[in-house]
C-alpha cells in the first residue's frame, strides 16, 4: 500500500508478531524461548535486551528500574542491556533547541538519576547506551553533556556476538551522522565479511524519511552499499512497535521500531516494554517482546520479498530545474522563524526563501516544498503560502498538489519572468521543512 500525503507517518509502518497486540500468551521468558526453539544455555547462543525512550526527568524516574530488576532475574543473564536513546529529556528539550545553562544542569541531573538505576544492573551484563535526540544537542558533535555523567561510554562502537556484528551509532539530536563517525562506520563495515549479519543500534528509525533526519538513511545506504548480509536496524524515537523491510543496493534491511520503555510518555498501546533479541549461528534466531505488565509475545520473521526502496527527496519529480536543501541554503534563505535542525526546519512559524527563476532561464512554472505536516488537516488552510517579487507586496497562492512529502504551487504567470521570486511559508500547524525546488 502506498499513501500519498505529507504527515509524519507518510509511509505505512506495520505492526508485527504472531499475536494481536492484546495477546501475550507466555508468562515466562523460558516459555517464550521454547516457543521459538531457542536454547539460551546452548554454547554459542546469546541474547540481549533492548528498550528505548525511558525519558528520565528530575521530577521522577519512569520505572526503568522495573526493567533492570527483571533483567537481573533472567536465568541465564543476557549478554548486554541496551537503552536505545532518549534516556533523558533536557539535553535538547525539543527539535533544534540548544539547552540553556539551566537546562544543561537539569539534563545532568536527569542523567545522574538514570545512572543510579542503571548501576543496579548485574555487573555481568554489559550496559550499552545510544544517544537520542533528547540526550544530545544540535551544537554537540561529541556528547559533552552525556559524558559529564558517563565519561567512559563511547558515542559509537562495534562488537561481535554469536557471529553477528553489532554497530552502535550516535544519531545526534537531529538524525545525522557526523563526518568523523561516518569515516569510522565506513571502515568498520569494510572490516567485516560482506555476508555477515549486522545489527545497527541507532535511536532514529529514519530509513524512510525524505524531510527530516535524512543523514541516517544516507549514511546507512552508503556504508552498506557493497554489503550482502542481512541488516537489522533497531530504533526507538516513535514510541511504538513497528517495522519495515527496506531494499538496499545488494541486501535487505529490517527497520525495527521499538516501543517506549515508560508508561509515562505518549506512544503506542504496547508501552511500557522491551525486546529480547536471540542470536545463534551468526543470525537473529528470534525476537521476543515483553509488555512489562502483561506478558511475552514473539515477533515473527518478516517477509523479505516485500521491500521498499530508500526514498529520496523529490523522488516523485522528473523535471527539476533547480533545488536546494536546508543546511546548504545560505544563498537563498531570507528569513527563518523556526528551529534549525541541521538539514531541516522544525516548529516553523515563518520561512522566506529566494527562488532564482533566472537560474532556470525562467522556464520554471512551479515551486515545490519538501515538507511534513503533523496533521494532514492543516495543509489546505488559508494564509499559509505566499509569493512576492519585492518582499513587500505578497500574493497568496494555493496548494496545488501534495504527495510523497512534496508540496507544489503554481507560480502566477505574470511573475514567471522576474529574476527572483520570493516564497513565504507561514504554516497553520506543526510542520518540518527540508528543502525547495523549481520545476
Amino acid at each position: 500500500m502506498v499513501l500519498s500525503g505529507i504527515g509524519y507517518s507518510f509511509l505505512p509502518k506495520t505492526l508485527f508478531g504472531n499475536q494481536l497486540e492484546k495477546d501475550y500468551p507466555y508468562q515466562t521468558l523460558n516459555d517464550a524461548f521454547e516457543s521459538i526453539n531457542f536454547d539460551p544455555n546452548k554454547k554459542g547462543n546469546t541474547f540481549f535486551v533492548i528498550t528505548a525512550d525511558v525519558h528520565y526527568e528530575t521530577k521522577g524516574t519512569d520505572g526503568m528500574i522495573e526493567t533492570v530488576n527483571e533483567v537481573n532475574k533472567m536465568n541465564p543473564l543476557p549478554d548486554f542491556y541496551c537503552v536505545n536513546g532518549d534516556m533523558i529529556c533536557n539535553a535538547s528539550p525539543s527539535f533544534g533547541v540548544n539547552p540553556s545553562m539551566e537546562q544543561r544542569q537539569i539534563a545532568i541531573s536527569e542523567l545522574t538519576a538514570f545512572k543510579k538505576d542503571a548501576d543496579i544492573l548485574n555487573s555481568k551484563v554489559s550496559l550499552v547506551l545510544t544517544l537520542g535526540n533528547h540526550d544530545t544537542s544540535p551544537e554537540e558533535i561529541d556528547p559533552e553533556i552525556f559524558w559529564q555523567v558517563f565519561p567512559n561510554h563511547p558515542a559509537y562502537q562495534s562488537f561481535n556476538k554469536s557471529g553477528v556484528h553489532i554497530i552502535k551509532l550516535n544519531g545526534h539530536s537531529t538524525g545525522y551522522i557526523d563526518a568523523k563517525q561516518m569515516e569510522w562506520l565506513t571502515n568498520d563495515v569494510k572490516s567485516i565479511s560482506k555476508n555477515q549479519s549486522v545489527i545497527v543500534l541507532v535511536h532514529q528509525p529514519s530509513m524512510l524519511h525524505r524531510v527530516n533526519e535524512r543523514g541516517i538513511p544516507k549514511a546507512i545506504s552508503k556504508a552498506f552499499e557493497k554489503h550482502r548480509g542481512l541488516i537489522w536496524l533497531i530504533g526507538g524515537h516513535e514510541h511504538g512497535n513497528a517495522q519495515e523491510i527496506i531494499q538496499l543496493k545488494k541486501t535487505k534491511l529490517i527497520e525495527h521500531e521499538i516501543t517506549c520503555g515508560t508508561a509515562n510518555m505518549w506512544g503506542g498501546p504496547e508501552r511500557p516494554g522491551y525486546w529480547i533479541y536471540c542470536l545463534q549461528d551468526g543470525k537473529v534466531a528470534g525476537r521476543i517482546f515483553k509488555q512489562r505488565t502483561k506478558g511475552y509475545r514473539t515477533g515473527g520473521f518478516p517477509d523479505l520479498t516485500k521491500a521498499t526502496k530508500v526514498p529520496k527527496p523529490f523522488d516523485n519529480l522528473d523535471n527539476i530545474l533547480w533545488k536546494v536543501f536546508v543546511g546548504n541554503d545560505k544563498d537563498y534563505l531570507i528569513e527563518a522563524d523556526a528551529n534549525y535542525c541541521l538539514n531541516f526546519w522544525a516548529y516553523s512559524k515563518e520561512l522566506v526563501y529566494r527562488m532564482p527563476l533566472n537560474e532556470t532561464k525562467n522556464r520554471s512554472t512551479k515551486i515545490v516544498m519538501l515538507c511534513k505536516y503533523l496533521k494532514m488537516k492543516d495543509i489546505h488552510g488559508a494564509e499559509q503560502y505566499f509569493v512576492s517579487t519585492n518582499l513587500k507586496e505578497w500574493q497568496e497562492i494555493s496548494l496545488e498538489k501534495a504527495e510523497f512529502e512534496s508540496m507544489s504551487f503554481e507560480i502566477p504567470e505574470k511573475l514567471r519572468q522576474t529574476e527572483n521570486i520570493y516564497f513565504k511559508f507561514t504554516p497553520n500547524g506543526e510542520s518540518m521543512v527540508g528543502g525547495f525546488a523549481l520545476i
